[in-house]
Formats: C-alpha cells, sequence, structure tokens
C-alpha cells in the first residue's frame, strides 16, 4: 500500500510541540510526513531538500538515460498542506535509510576490512 509523502507547514502550536519534542534550539517551521516510515522536523530548506527528491515524480539517473524515481513504491504522490494532525512530534531517527530498506534500496552491509585486505594481498 502506497502513502502520500507529506510537506506540512506546522501552526505556531504545532511548532512548539515538535520544538519540546526535538529540543528548543532547533529551528522548525515544516514536517516532512512520511506514512508509517516516519517523519523529520526542521526548516522549510531542509524539509524540501529530501521532499524534492524524494517525490515520486522526481526522476533521478542511475545509468546513463536510464532515470527512476527513489521511493515511487512507497508514495502515491507528494503533497504540501498547512494542514495535517500530527500525533508524533519527535523526528524519526536514520529515515532514509528506514525508506531505503522498506523499498528495498538499502545498501548492504560493507565487508569487514580484514576480509577486504585479505582479498587484495592474495592476487599480488
Amino acid at each position: 500500500m502506497k502513502h502520500n509523502l507529506t510537506l506540512v507547514i506546522l501552526t505556531p502550536e504545532q511548532i512548539a510541540r515538535a520544538k519540546e519534542a526535538n529540543g528548543s534550539r532547533k529551528g522548525i517551521t515544516h514536517a516532512l510526513v512520511c506514512g508509517p516510515y516516519g517523519q523529520m522536523f526542521g526548516t522549510e530548506r531542509q524539509c524540501l531538500k529530501y521532499f524534492t527528491v524524494w517525490d515520486p515524480d522526481h526522476r533521478i539517473e542511475v545509468a546513463p538515460g536510464q532515470f527512476r524515481a527513489l521511493f515511487a513504491d512507497l508514495f502515491d504522490k507528494a503533497v504540501k498542506t498547512t494542514a495535517f494532525a500530527i500525533s508524533d512530534y519527535r523526528t524519526t531517527p536514520d529515515l532514509g535509510a528506514r525508506l531505503m530498506e522498506a523499498s528495498g534500496t538499502a545498501l548492504r552491509e560493507a565487508p569487514p576490512a580484514r576480509g577486504l585486505f585479505g582479498r587484495l594481498f592474495a592476487g599480488n
């Protein structure tokens, strides 16, 4: 089931709750809600950076002449709104990694350095 990628312009009350949950020194004016995967809170610029790239209509070049959306299988559409009910005001840690895992594009764990060096030196 796909969900909306939602950029929320927070109300003053929502800003206060987000600052309480994430730290009062943070410049929080917006939220980026990613369905059941989590959310992030920050400035408009911070949230737009991810909103633009994660938008299912945005394509990136993965090979010469081949374009694909990062999380098209997770999100139906990207929407901006000023009215959105938020239940949890904490930023989800590692939101990008969670989205990559959910979409099946998570990077595989790197091989241990000892094994990598062993293979390098074995060839010489």
